[in-house]
């Protein structure tokens, strides 16, 4: 059965030795199973039942796990709140989920309080001295899960239980089956920087009991925390966005025996050798919360050839995974990537009749400006929003920002498009550090002249910003950031 319930009810019985912690205190997975038993049957006598949406704001912890297991092994839907969007998308977010009910941690007290429902605090949640079966069947709803608002409001997207464990598995075969940069395996004991509420924990919620693999869940990301325990041997494997990733080697913990998933931007290649430098072995994963996973890097002939580089800026199609290029919007064998997977949604959770055509005949437009690799894989150049048609011809943004990254004093980058009367649009540069306009622009003529990147690339109009803003998710938000710079 591919459900969450028989995931977890898998790990107690093959991994008796396995759990979860939260740092300090260890849990086997069949206490971990007994506790979500018992939750369930505490939160059946305050009223869930087969169909609730359950809303629950909290950070990493194993109480967060045991819930996930307990909502979702009686029937009911859980939203896991993105507590990092700002207030009104929060509030927006758990009223298109639906949820009659909120499980909030005390570092949401105000959120409970705006909270129309039935809002519980979760130490206040006991468990009850019966224990309920947690049991589901493939097709039941289970998640709902919201984009980040990076170009809007947050779109819904729910989940099967049979999407859901369907995309980790891919994962956890990807990484534990095949040579891959983030190798995995049962012997892992896996501390996720990324929070529950971004398709949870990247699946590490699932596919780590599915391996037997221990799991931590140490409340709210610290860059610290994780080094130390990298260091330290308690972790050995961690998912990150690049600037989580930035954070942690600036601990200066030794991380040498830590193995990494990353993605979400642009791996820069100053962080690629950052990471390597640290001993740092590491894989860059694609998807998103609307088509879940699609990618991961593996050690193809191809990727070993080329090492790093490749690596940073490339993933392969878990299995099942299809993806085809577009070119009508490309050129060069460059276009929108589409997606196709056994886990790909309908569409988007109650949208609009008519509004939707991200999800056509089967397929999931990304969005993405991508190209096809000679090895079969697969790489993102930019978003087609941000992509910059100047003179008929694209300026991939993303690769344009990696190699600006790279001139010293450049600490952040966003490249925007500007309207041009000759060229339709020209790149603007937008830069947090210390370097200036010529500086920067003599050293893309010197990459230029090295292949690079293509001379008429280069932008002739560089600002500079103290901050970036960044969304929920650690990236750019590059509508909030032409409304800050003023550009038309």
């Amino acid at each position: 059965m591919f459900t969450l319930p028989h995931t977890l009810d898998r790990a107690k019985t093959l991994f008796p030795d396995a759990g979860i912690s939260d740092g300090n205190r260890h849990q086997t997975y069949h206490e971990t199973a007994e506790n979500a038993a018992q939750l369930a049957t505490e939160l059946r006598n305050r009223g869930v039942s087969e169909g609730s949406v359950v809303s629950v704001a909290a950070w990493n912890t194993p109480r967060f796990f045991e819930l996930l297991y307990a909502i979702t092994g009686i029937g009911a839907v859980i939203y896991p709140v993105n507590v990092n969007l700002p207030p009104e998308q929060i509030a927006y977010t758990i009223e298109r989920s639906d949820a009659d009910m909120l499980l909030y941690d005390s570092d949401f007290d105000g959120l409970a309080e705006s909270f129309e429902g039935d809002a519980i605090s979760i130490p206040a949640l006991e468990y009850a001295e019966e224990a309920t079966e947690l049991s589901a069947a493939q097709d039941d709803p289970a998640v709902i899960l919201f984009t980040s608002g990076t170009t809007g409001m947050p779109k819904a997207v729910r989940y099967t239980h049979a999407q859901i464990v369907h995309s980790s598995l891919g994962m956890a075969h990807q990484m534990a089956e095949y040579q891959t940069p983030a190798a995995l395996s049962g012997e892992d004991t896996v501390f996720p920087g990324i929070p529950m509420y971004h398709l949870l924990a990247w699946g590490t919620t699932i596919f780590a009991p599915y391996l037997g693999a221990d799991l931590m869940l140490a409340g709210r990301f610290d860059p610290q925390r994780l080094g130390a325990a990298a260091e330290s041997g308690e972790a050995t494997w961690s998912c990150l966005v690049p600037t989580m990733a930035v954070q942690v080697l600036e601990t200066g913990h030794d991380l040498s025996g830590l193995t990494l998933l990353t993605g979400g931007s642009v791996v820069k290649r100053g962080l690629t050798e950052r990471l390597r430098d640290a001993g740092v072995s590491f894989a860059t994963i694609y998807g998103g919360t609307d088509m879940l996973a699609v990618g991961i890097t593996l050690w193809t002939k191809h990727a070993r050839r080329e090492g790093y580089e490749y690596v940073r800026r490339s993933t392969h199609p878990i299995p099942a995974v299809e993806v085809k290029i577009d070119e009508r919007a490309g050129q060069d064998g460059m276009g929108e990537l589409l997606v196709r997977s056994p886990w790909l949604p309908d569409g988007y959770y109650d949208a609009p009749e008519g509004k939707d055509d991200a999800y056509v005949d089967g397929w999931f437009r990304t969005g993405d400006l991508g190209r096809r690799l000679p090895d079969g894989g697969i790489t993102i150049l930019d978003r087609l929003t941000d992509a910059i048609k100047s003179g008929g011809e694209w300026i991939p943004s993303g690769v344009l920002e990696s190699v600006i990254s790279e001139t010293d004093g450049v600490e952040n980058v966003a490249v925007l498009a500007k309207s041009d009367a000759e060229w339709g649009e020209r790149p603007v540069a937008v830069i947090s550090g210390d370097v200036t306009a010529e500086t920067l622009q003599a050293d893309l003529r010197s990459k230029s002249r090295d292949g690079r990147i293509e001379s008429w690339w280069i932008p002739d109009d560089v600002r500079f910003v103290e901050e970036m803003p960044l969304t929920s998710t650690g990236k750019i938000q590059k509508t909030s950031l032409r409304d800050q710079i003023r550009l038309e």
